[in-house]
């Protein structure tokens, strides 16, 4: 009986260093940390502006996954797209992008911490476009934009407040939620 308690008791911790190391990996936003590269996606014509799309990738990569569709959306449109990742040197300059696009996972119905940091810290330029995208399981429904908005940081200036706010669920039509996102920040 002694043997059984011990092993129930070896089984037991071992699950709630678990526990505690995933909580620690989402809730420490420990994967912005290896978000550093950047690319630059140019249109096939004439650029007609400079947009940016920073993203935090998440654990999974799904939120990358958004970021590119986003990217190859707004190329297709005809901008200059820099691909940054929330941590790379390209997401700490965005004062000459005329479009600028934040997003990551959405854990417990918030931005990751990192997002949060990024949209707070950017330098929005006068008639800049913002857009704000969370990736997360599941279709999109209205409180997954109400709890993205009460997520979002508080600003001395009134940038976000007319950004465009998305959620893309990854069991949604990927090219379809990035093209509309797309078609509601260049209009």
């Amino acid at each position: 009986m002694r043997k059984i308690f011990k092993i129930f008791i070896v089984i037991f911790a071992t699950l709630v260093v678990l526990f505690a190391a995933f909580a620690a990996v989402i809730f420490l936003d420990l994967a912005a940390y290896g978000a550093t590269a950047s690319e630059t996606l140019t249109p096939t014509g004439a650029s007609i502006g400079n947009a940016i799309v920073i993203y935090n990738p998440g654990l999974t990569g799904a939120s990358k996954t958004v970021a590119e569709k986003v990217a190859s959306s707004l190329q297709a449109k005809g901008y200059t797209v820099t691909l940054a990742g929330v941590k790379s040197q390209a997401a700490a300059n965005t004062a000459w992008y005329s479009i600028i696009v934040v997003g990551g996972p959405v854990y417990a119905g918030g931005l990751t911490a990192s997002v949060k940091d990024t949209l707070s810290n950017i330098v929005i330029a006068d008639g800049a476009k913002v857009g704000i995208f969370g990736s997360g399981q599941g279709a999109t429904t209205p409180q997954d934009i109400i709890q993205i908005q009460q997520s979002l940081p508080t600003r001395s200036d009134s940038a976000l407040s007319k950004a465009i706010i998305v959620k893309i669920g990854e069991s949604e039509d990927l090219d379809a939620r990035a093209q509309d996102f797309v078609n509601q920040l260049t209009a």
